[in-house]
């Protein structure tokens, strides 16, 4: 993907955490409110809570992510093994990420970002009292990327895991 799309997808996640903030708001809403009839321990309750302040925080570090020089091929070392052989250190995608990560909503546009500036793939999966946030922030995300990249980037390049079960499936298949 070149380094311009992730430049353009990263602003407009930035960009979409603050127009779609009652959306973001209204599903973690929902998730704090069960969290407090499931009786989650507070300090549990503290991270998964988002705010106008936090989703402003989150659009401000995408922006400045965007900011930075492209990661990819830049040379690390290089040196001559052999006359005629040279071994040259560059950085390239992994490939594809798989984040299993607790309650904590905002991880997700902040790992999310550092996939798509990296050039990667990514499978997340959220604890499951952010069901409703990761869901609301995911379907934001993936808006985000289809539209800047004018629909030629698909929103797969992150998907949200749901259950333990689709991780085990996902680990054996690979």
């Amino acid at each position: 993907m070149p380094y311009q799309v992730r430049k353009d997808i990263l602003e407009a996640i930035a960009a979409a955490l603050i127009e779609k903030k009652a959306d973001i708001l209204a599903a973690n809403e929902m998730d704090v409110e069960a969290a407090e009839r499931d009786g989650v321990a507070m300090v549990l309750k503290k991270r998964l809570k988002l705010t106008d302040e936090k989703l402003s925080t989150l659009a401000a570090g995408l922006k400045q992510l965007a900011s930075l020089q492209d990661p990819l091929g830049v040379v690390k070392s290089k040196r001559e093994l052999a006359d005629g052989l040279v071994l040259t250190q560059i950085t390239v995608p992994i490939g594809v990420l798989m984040i299993i990560f607790e309650s904590r909503p905002d991880s997700m546009p902040q790992i999310s970002a550092l996939a798509v500036a990296s050039g990667n793939g990514l499978l997340l999966k959220g604890g499951k009292e952010a069901v409703h946030s990761n869901a609301a922030i995911h379907k934001v995300i993936g808006d985000a990327i289809e539209a800047a990249s004018g629909g030629e980037i698909s929103r797969d390049i992150i998907a949200l895991i749901t259950s333990r079960g689709q991780v085990s499936c996902t680990r054996q298949n690979n």
